[in-house]
Order: C-alpha cells, then sequence, then structure tokens
C-alpha cells in the first residue's frame, strides 16, 4: 500500500494536486469525431486524464440478451441497442490513445470483461479503471492487477466488507491503487452523496478521490477541498445529446470552471505545517508590542516588573515571556528603550560565534546595523538598499578586509523598480535607481577588497494581469543595455536575481511574469554575457508552482551565478524562511552547491534582527554543506 501512486509521472496523493479526469465514458455517442472533440475540449479545461469505456458485449451477455432485448425488462430494453450503438472499434480506440497522449493527458480506460481487459493491455493505456460494478468481480481485478498498471477503484453500490475485501486484495498483490468514494444513481442528489466517506476511506493508506454523478460543480469541488486527490467527471459537449450520462455530465465552459476553482482549492488546503507568510512576517514586526527596558537597567541588576514595558515594534522579546523575563538578572547593560531578546532569557548565547568556511561566505546588513555583523568575521557583506538610504553618511574610519555587495532598492516611492516595464518613464527611472546603486557602490568600494557586485531584480511583477514575458525580456534587454553605458567606468559586476512566482510589495501579493525559468534566464545571461545572483528559496517556489524540479533548475543555473542567496522555501509564496522550516529537500539540493566559488550569504527573513540571530542559525545549518 502506498500513500501516492504515479499515473506516468505525475504523482497522485494527498500531498500532491487534485488529479482531474474527465470521464469521456460513452458520451461519444460511437462516433470517433465526437470522441476527439471531447478529448480536446478536456485538454482545453486543464485535466490531467480523460476516461473511456470499453465493453466486448458477446463477453458480457448471452446471445438472447443481445439479439431480444425486447425479452427482457424495460432498462435492457433501454441499454442494449445503446451500448450496440455506441461501442468503438479498436482500431477507433487506438487512435483516441495516440490523439490523447499528443495532446499532454494521460488515457485511462474502464474494462468491463476480460476480453476488454487484455484489449487495453495491448493498447499500453496509462492506467485501468475498475467500475463500481466490478468491485466485487475478483477474476477482472486479478487479471487487471497482473498487467503492472496503477489502478483506481470505485466503491459506488458496494458494503463495507466488500471494499475491505478489494482493497485487502489488491495491497496483497502490491498494486498501486487509488479508492473512489462513488454514489451509482444518475443523478445524485447533494443530500445523498456522504462526501465524508472520502476520510473513512484514508483508512486503507492509499489515495481517495471523489466521483461525481451529481448535477454541477459544487460538490466535486467540496470534495476536492476536503481532501479527495482524484475528481472524476463527466464532460460532454450537449446535455442534450441522446444517452444516460448526458444529463449528469458538465459541458465544456462547466468543466473548465471545475478545473480553475479547483486548482484554487488546492493552493488553499496547504499542509500541515505552520508558517508565517511574508507578508504577516512585515504586519508582525510593524504592529506586535515587544518587551521594552522601562529604564537603564546595569548588567547583574535584577530585572524587576516595574523595569519592563510593552511597546511596538515586534522586533523584539515577545510579552509571552514576560513572566520569564521578569526577576532574571541582566546579562548585559540595557538602556531605556532597549528591547529585550532571547539572549536576555537564556534562549540564546551572548557569545559571538566564528565560523571558519573556506568558501566566500557573508551576512546581509543594512547601513544603520552593518557593524554589528563585523563580529563575526564574514569575508563579505552585503547592503541591501532601500531608497532613503542613499541619503545616509557612510561612514568607515578604516578599510575592511572583505568584500563588498550592494543590493538595489526594491522600491522607488510608490512603485517597483521594474526594468521590465511596459511604461517608458517607469523603465527608464528603474534604470537611473540601478544606476545609483552602482554608484554608491563604485564610491565606497574603496573600503573593501576585491570587485564590487551589485543585484538588482529585474521586476516584471503585475497585480492581477499576466504579462508577455518576449515583451518584459526586451525591455530587460534596452534596460541592461543603458545601464551598461551609463557605467561603463566603474568596476563593478552587475548581477540580475531570479525572482518568486508570487512576491509580497506594499503589503500585498503581486504576481511574477517572468526571470523565474532557469531556461529562460541562461538565454538571457548568454545573451548578454551576465551572471546572476541565484536565489534558493524564489526558486523553489517557482519549481513549486510549475511542477519542476528543483535540482534541474540549479544545474542550469549554477554556470551563471556569481552570487547566492540561501534560504528555504514552503509553497509558492513562503520565501526566506530559516531552514528546515520549509519544504526544500535540503539533504539533496544543498550538496549541489558543494564546491561554489562564488560569493553567497543566508537570506533569512528579518535574520538580521537580535544582531543577526536568524543568520547565525542559519550559518550554524549550513556548515555542514558549503564547505
Amino acid at each position: 500500500m502506498s500513500l501516492s501512486i504515479y499515473i506516468n509521472s505525475t504523482p497522485i496523493g494527498f500531498d500532491h494536486p487534485t488529479y482531474i479526469v474527465a470521464e469521456i465514458g460513452i458520451n461519444h455517442n460511437g462516433s470517433k469525431d465526437t470522441a476527439m472533440k471531447l478529448i480536446e475540449s478536456a485538454a482545453n479545461c486543464g485535466v490531467n486524464a480523460v476516461k473511456f469505456q470499453k465493453r466486448h458485449l458477446p463477453a458480457l451477455y448471452p446471445p438472447d440478451v443481445l439479439d431480444h432485448p425486447e425479452h427482457y425488462e424495460q432498462n435492457f430494453q433501454y441499454m442494449i441497442p445503446l451500448l450496440k450503438k455506441v461501442e468503438l472499434s479498436r482500431q477507433d480506440m487506438t487512435d483516441l490513445r495516440e490523439f490523447t497522449r499528443n495532446l499532454g493527458m494521460d488515457f485511462i480506460c474502464t474494462p468491463f470483461d476480460m476480453d476488454s481487459a487484455e484489449f487495453l493491455k495491448k493498447l499500453d493505456i496509462d492506467a485501468f479503471k475498475i467500475a463500481s460494478a466490478d468491485l466485487t468481480n475478483i477474476p477482472l481485478i486479478k487479471l487487471v492487477a497482473s498487467f503492472d498498471k496503477p489502478m483506481i477503484v470505485s466503491t459506488g453500490m458496494s458494503t463495507w466488507d466488500e471494499i475491505e475485501y478489494t482493497a485487502s486484495l489488491l495491497s496483497d498483490l502490491g498494486s498501486d491503487f487509488a479508492l473512489l468514494h462513488c454514489r451509482s444513481v444518475y443523478p445524485v442528489w447533494p443530500r445523498e452523496v456522504n462526501l465524508r466517506m472520502i476520510n473513512q476511506l484514508k483508512r486503507y493508506n492509499v489515495p481517495v478521490g471523489y466521483s461525481g454523478h451529481e448535477l454541477g460543480i459544487t460538490v466535486s469541488l467540496v470534495a476536492a477541498s476536503m481532501g479527495a486527490c482524484i475528481i472524476e467527471k463527466h464532460l460532454t459537449l450537449d446535455k442534450n445529446f441522446e444517452g444516460p450520462d448526458h444529463k449528469v455530465s458538465l459541458e465544456p465552459y462547466e468543466f473548465k470552471r471545475l478545473v480553475r476553482d479547483i486548482r484554487i482549492a488546492d493552493q488553499a488546503i496547504g499542509k500541515n505545517k505552520r508558517f508565517m507568510l511574508r507578508g504577516e512576517v512585515l504586519n508582525r514586526e510593524l504592529f506586535a508590542k515587544s518587551l521594552v527596558a522601562a529604564c537603564n537597567i546595569k548588567k547583574g541588576e535584577i530585572i524587576s516588573r516595574d523595569k519592563i514595558t510593552v511597546r511596538g515594534p515586534g522586533r523584539g522579546l515577545t510579552p509571552l515571556y514576560l513572566d520569564k523575563l521578569a526577576g532574571r538578572k541582566a546579562l548585559r547593560n540595557i538602556n531605556a528603550g532597549d528591547f529585550f531578546t532571547e539572549e536576555d532569557i537564556g534562549l540564546a548565547s551572548l557569545k559571538k560565534r566564528t565560523f571558519k568556511f573556506q568558501s566566500q561566505w557573508g551576512l546581509i546588513a543594512r547601513f544603520s546595523d552593518y557593524e554589528s555583523m563585523l563580529h563575526y568575521n564574514p569575508k563579505i557583506i552585503e547592503f541591501h538598499l532601500a531608497e532613503k538610504d542613499f541619503q545616509l553618511p557612510f561612514s568607515i574610519k578604516e578599510p575592511l578586509n572583505m568584500g563588498l555587495v550592494v543590493h538595489a532598492p526594491e522600491y522607488m516611492g510608490e512603485r517597483l523598480l521594474d526594468l521590465c516595464s511596459y511604461h517608458e518613464e517607469t523603465r527608464q527611472a528603474s534604470v537611473e535607481l540601478a544606476v545609483r546603486s552602482i554608484r554608491l557602490a563604485h564610491e565606497i568600494s574603496h573600503f573593501f577588497k576585491g570587485r564590487p557586485k551589485v543585484i538588482v531584480h529585474p521586476g516584471a511583477m503585475s497585480i492581477n494581469q499576466k504579462l508577455d514575458s518576449s515583451r518584459l525580456a526586451a525591455n530587460l534587454s534596452r534596460s541592461i543595455t543603458d545601464i551598461r553605458m551609463l557605467t561603463s567606468d566603474f568596476d563593478i559586476e552587475l548581477l540580475l536575481e531570479n525572482l518568486p512566482p508570487y512576491p509580497w510589495y506594499f503589503g500585498g501579493q503581486w504576481k511574477g511574469n517572468y526571470f523565474m525559468d532557469a531556461a529562460e534566464i541562461a538565454d538571457f545571461c548568454r545573451e548578454h554575457t551576465m551572471n546572476i545572483c541565484y536565489d534558493l528559496s524564489h526558486s523553489a517556489l517557482y519549481c513549486n508552482a510549475k511542477e519542476k524540479e528543483l535540482a534541474d533548475e540549479i544545474k542550469t543555473l549554477l554556470p551563471f551565478t556569481s552570487h547566492l542567496h540561501l534560504a528555504d522555501g514552503y509553497g509558492l509564496d513562503g520565501e526566506g524562511v530559516q531552514f528546515c522550516e520549509g519544504d526544500i529537500d535540503l539533504d539533496n539540493i544543498l550538496p549541489l552547491f558543494k564546491g561554489f566559488k562564488g560569493t553567497w550569504v543566508p537570506e533569512i527573513w528579518r535574520g538580521h534582527l537580535n544582531q543577526g540571530q536568524g543568520f547565525l542559525q542559519a550559518l550554524a545549518f549550513l556548515e555542514k554543506y558549503m564547505d
């Protein structure tokens, strides 16, 4: 038994996006052309797979039933002629399988008899569906299980004992299978669906889905939000067509809405892991409260309750630790207004850590706090500029024995720095801000050793609209040309940074449109003979969004990487989280950077607070990987 199965390269399970199947069944009404139109519609809807049915009627019914259905009940009189009419030829099925694969979808089919199962095995379909009526057809199930293909088994019209027997049998046979909750009536009314069965079927430790025969999209959407790993729903071109399934099917425009809403539900469900969004971190610092010294406190003095007050912003020890702080002996001299920190209650050490990386490691700082970072003897310092930092004096008494990296501001007043912008005035203003950053780096470079690096975000962000990547690339090319022309006298290395898919700006979430995909970035670097700052967290989030392999992205971009930003990442927008708090497979990913010859820093969100405690925690973790 497995919590996940694969159909081709697509994982299906509780931690993966919903696998959506368009059930074409017999809605083609025996027409290969109609079947192809349905497959095209399914592809346009964005489903993972289409599903058909295959019967060899002489193997299912005796000759008298097939030749004289009028001798039998009404349902035989209706269905037998219809099944004869709608059965596609074996050549048709072969052609439809190829047509489906060429459109990038999986081809699934339900065999209703042994002969059809053998044919589908030769056809090499991607997975087998077992209909509800055949959950107890053990000979058929054993035969299909022997094909070593994934199986999706519906549980409609079945008892618990029958489900238990078949699930146990398939487990004993070592089959990769999923169970679908199903109500085998057409249509089924919402009050009779009983979606709680999805959770009950999870007891078998296999993926569980839902096969819907209800009207509309609501019930299937709810099933997906309850954790159904597979959603199967009938697709038709017209609900008024002749046949038993059309009336409970979705027309293409409805199916497209269902797929869209399920993909939104997939994102909303998330995982069983608590983390703060980047926007929450910003708002927490702005609106949360800290424990602050109400007066001067000397080292060794008792920190009594009257010497502690609660004030914003949320940059120090939270008020949760008030009782733990009160009554302790001060471990340092604390001035009135200073934030209490974890060191004051023994949760972190006041002792300055030293790191002995052989590689070119560094720390991120602002002009206002860089001196506190010098205690750790980094080999480089990376200044993250805000727009107003250009107005601040940079006072260094003597040269520093370290390299210099300058990160250009991301904001220009009420706008984002955007070298890709469609708006020429914004693009030119972004070029000017990048040039100012380069000039600043040049001006202070004599305090540092080596050639300074300047990192600039390309931009290409939007709130709602999708932007054209080719136009963005052309604008970025113009901007790089302009920047180089205006800074040709300065000996700096200009680096663009790869971007996340859903970044946070101005307290809200935006959409990335360019400079995220490794192949696109590599092409741009080759064209303009330049390198990048590779942000691991940004890349991981992009891979999560596009279902790409992070290791492949890294291998593509490492030859163009001069500087690294290292942090964990979570989901689609959880960037810059502490190592082991995200979902990057660190043990397999971080060794890819071993022996990296460029410069690197840990970029943990708010890692600079409390004298860089977040950065120090990250560095301690990275010691086993980066040398």
